[in-house]
């Protein structure tokens, strides 16, 4: 062997192989791609410097023309004679629609609040101040720091809602025939949670996210969270570090040619970079492609240089194997097959030895192989399975002995012929899948092989996606409770606003002025069915909503309608016409508060997209089927922009508009006519479309209705009658409101029927009273300090054991919160906002119920 080794030649056929290969990279590798990336990472720099100092004179002339256009709508706004008019008059209601038609005149350039400040003080607001937690005593300090010039000025207040960051501006209000300066009129931009501000910024830089930072924190942003970069990934930026495949623009901002504490922060795709990473692949690419090809050449020329010497080695090889005359080793020319040959001649001489290892393979396996004979005795196992199953000391562990049992059931089904797999059994804390197959030969089943997997982690994944599920369950509630919580924040200024109008609607004696108070009423109501339009929306979604069908006049919206738009459409110099073809004294019977909101966003629709002509009305009633049937048709008729055949259906689809620009231009969700289109399907009716493009639109629907011939009561009169007959003696209320305003109207209200009021603030302080004086009947609000109302009513029926009847009040109009009163002890929930009629029907329901005149 030796002697043979010795006259072996050198040239081996390792050093062919690596001869080509540091032929094809020092070619490709070193010659073109550190070369070419490093020469494009400096002109990509250097454009992105550039791109990065636009953007920022970008980002600050959008801002400033921003201001800009607020200061000239402001400066317009103070030489207004409704403005002046105001301050004579106090005409409130005159004044909030002036800014409501500015505002939807130009929505996109609506600042976030208003207030006007005289020497007297505060002496109007637009009640948005108090969406933003600012109280009077926050505007005051407003009103203050910003008092020595008509420049924009950065306040930062502190407020219950929080810190808010504001830019603020005051201008003199003037009375024009006598240039007297009569007051200051104030605006504010809110940059907490400005996503109109950070959008419109977003869109106009054309950046990919937008962060507006005030003191170094950031107070509003445009990320969705589904961005591979977070707001902290943005506020650390530093260049080239971070965000490799985006960079950052950091703007500060001017106000007045001084920088303010503002920094606006635009994330854009620095698409030189990813274009570089894609040609730098598309290179890596085309080398790996020439590697290929030279891997292929290179194979082919070698097969052809040592086909010979393989063919020598493989002719020694068969005859070996096929059992012929044994010959040495004739020798090649190439090392590697030289010593190879000289091998196997020590090889194959050991070759009966090995075959009788070969089944030793199974035991490389990582997953645990066992075989069982068909008596269900365990006969073998590879290690990975006796790791599994012994302990550290190598005994059979008792988990092992555990597992063993649960097997056998199915190690005699497989004996018995059955073939199973996917099978889970554990073994200790890991989880494993069996897959269990017969040991066949010719006189049957002899034993049977198992195969494991070890699924832990994906039993654990699994886990996981029942842990996603109950998070989305409790999202959902989440999102309930926020409703809830909305409701009743918007409904508590509501109930003040309701109250207070009827108190003053029943004070007046002067008709325009009673009309004017019944404006106001109207309004509010609007708002409390756009606040109601939301939550329905979302029961729609639920599919929670149901239909509360009631007789009513129409000739009550018709007048409503008369009294909200006509203002609105003279206000755009547009017709509005409004024709009732139905007999004054009859009753329809539908749900008055949905048509009431199909109304309002029709006619909001036609007075958004008309800018000349008119809109028309009309209400009729077709296809009696007998005195209690008919259809109420219903026509919406405007001469606006109107809409492309193809793209009537679109209209009616969530958050769908039916051009591109529309929303653009005229703002908007999209969802008014979802809304509408699913309200007329409860209300089993059906809506029809008309329009021309450029000419005009006509919404036609159709509502099933009863009718009743029967004139509605006068409610105002029967209450008059009732409420100082109505108890015989004056009753002993206690009435648990926090709320100043909501407290004032019900103790005004509870008057009129001579009740004794006393009010407490908090569910503690309504136990203390309870303790001592034994009332004839607690009202009692939802949300209270210290303890709720719910809460305060299981203390009052379980530890106090009163027995007075506790009728809820609450603003929050979700059947849950009805229910958690009702299971606490309430006997009546009344929903804010309180009215009149609500307020009386609760208080006959008292009498019939709980209240007998004999007894008392």
């Amino acid at each position: 062997m030796n002697k043979r080794y010795a006259n072996t030649p050198r040239n081996t056929l390792a050093k062919l192989i690596t001869r080509i290969i540091i032929l094809v990279i020092g070619v490709m590798a070193l010659g073109v791609l550190i070369h070419n990336y490093e020469t494009s990472s400096s002109i990509v720099k250097q454009e992105t410097n550039r791109t990065v100092q636009q953007t920022s004179s970008l980002i600050q002339n959008m801002f400033d023309y921003r201001l800009s256009v607020l200061q000239i709508y402001q400066d317009s706004s103070s030489h207004s004679e409704i403005i002046s008019e105001f301050l004579r008059t106090k005409n409130e209601d005159a004044l909030s629609n002036f800014f409501i038609g500015l505002d939807q005149h130009e929505p996109e350039y609506a600042p976030d609040l208003r207030f006007a400040y005289t020497h007297s003080g505060l002496v109007w607001e637009d009640g948005n101040s108090q969406f933003y937690g600012l109280d009077h005593a926050s505007l005051e300090t407003i009103s203050n720091e910003v008092s020595f010039n008509s420049n924009w000025h950065f306040l930062k207040l502190t407020t219950s809602s929080g810190e808010r960051h504001l830019l603020v501006r005051r201008t003199p209000i003037i009375d024009n025939p006598t240039g007297e300066v009569l007051g200051q009129l104030y605006i504010a931009i809110v940059l907490d949670n400005n996503f109109s501000l950070a959008g419109s910024i977003q869109r106009g830089s054309n950046c990919e996210n937008i962060v507006i930072v005030a003191h170094d924190s950031a107070v509003t942003s445009t990320l969705s969270g589904d961005e591979s970069y977070t707001i902290k990934d943005i506020l650390n930026y530093k260049i080239y570090e971070q965000l490799p495949r985006h960079f950052v623009t950091i703007a500060t901002i001017k106000i007045n040619a001084v920088e303010a504490p503002i920094t606006i922060r635009a994330v854009q795709k620095n698409t030189n970079f990813i274009a570089l990473e894609r040609n730098y692949e598309h290179a890596i690419l085309a080398v790996l492609v020439v590697i290929i090809f030279m891997y292929y050449f290179a194979r082919a020329w070698i097969q052809r240089r040592v086909a010979g010497e393989l063919d020598k080695l493989m002719h020694f090889t068969r005859s070996v194997s096929n059992g012929e005359e044994y010959n040495k080793f004739a020798g090649s020319n190439i090392f590697e097959f030289h010593h190879i040959g000289c091998t196997l001649e020590d090889t194959f001489e050991r070759l009966s030895e090995q075959n009788q290892k070969f089944q030793d393979l199974f035991n490389f396996a990582h997953s645990p192989i066992l075989v069982w004979s068909e008596k269900g005795d365990l006969i073998q196992m590879n290690p990975a399975a006796r790791m599994t199953l012994f302990d550290g000391d190598n005994n059979y562990s008792a988990m092992a002995q555990e597992f063993e049992q649960r097997m056998l059931p199915n190690i005699h089904m497989v004996a018995q012929g059955a073939k199973l797999t996917g099978i889970n059994v554990p073994i200790g804390e890991k989880v494993f899948r069996w897959n269990m197959s017969a040991i066949r030969v010719e006189h049957g089943i002899t034993g049977v092989v198992v195969q494991g997997q070890d699924i832990t982690k994906l039993i654990e994944a699994e886990r996981q996606a029942d842990r996603a599920r109950e998070e989305a369950e409790h999202l959902a509630s989440v999102r309930t409770d926020f409703l809830a919580k909305m409701s009743h924040e918007i409904r508590t200024p509501l109930n003040g606003i309701l109250g207070v109008s009827q108190l003053l609607k029943r004070s007046l004696h002067n008709e325009d002025n009673r009309g004017q108070v019944d404006v106001l009423c109207n309004s509010a109501e609007h708002l409390l069915a756009v606040l109601n339009d939301i939550l329905d929306f979302s029961k729609i979604e639920q599919g929670q909503f149901n239909i509360k069908k009631k007789d009513f006049h129409l000739g009550e919206l018709v007048n409503m309608l008369e009294s909200v738009y006509r203002p609105l459409c003279e206000g755009k110099a547009i017709s509005l016409t409004i024709v009732n073809h139905l007999v004054d004294d009859i009753e329809i019977n539908t749900d008055q508060i949905r048509l009431n909101q199909i109304m309002f966003n029709l006619l909001s629709n036609a007075l958004k997209f008309t800018h000349q002509g008119g809109i028309s009305i009309s209400f009729e009633l077709e296809n009696i089927c007998n005195s209690k049937h008919a259809n109420l048709i219903v026509r919406v008729k405007d001469t606006g922009i109107g809409i492309d055949e193809s793209k009537i259906d679109v209209v009616f689809e969530p958050f769908m508009q039916a051009e591109e620009t529309t929303t653009r231009e005229y703002g908007g969700t999209g969802l008014g006519l979802t809304i509408v289109k699913n309200l007329v399907d409860m209300l089993e009716g059906g809506i029809q479309v008309n329009s021309v493009k450029d000419r005009g639109s006509e919404f036609i629907i159709d509502i099933p209705v009863e009718l009743n011939s029967k004139p509605q009561l006068d409610v105002k009169s029967q209450t008059d009658i009732e409420t100082s007959a109505l108890f015989n003696r004056s009753l002993k209320v206690l009435l648990v409101e926090d709320n100043h305003t909501n407290a004032f109207i019900a103790q005004a209200f509870c008057k009129k029927y001579g009740m004794d009021v006393t009010w407490a603030k908090d569910g503690l302080a309504a136990i203390e009273m309870a303790k001592t004086t034994t009332f004839d009947l607690i009202l009692m609000d939802n949300q209270l300090p210290n303890l709720g109302g719910v809460e305060t009513t299981q203390k009052l029926r379980d530890e106090l054991n009163v027995t007075a009847p506790i009728y809820a009040c609450t603003a929050d109009a979700q059947m849950s919160t009805r229910d958690s009163f009702m299971a606490a002890g309430a006997n009546y929930v009344i929903v804010k906002p309180i009215k009149e009629e609500s307020l009386h029907q609760a208080f006959v329901h008292f009498k019939q119920s709980y209240w007998n005149d004999a007894n008392h």
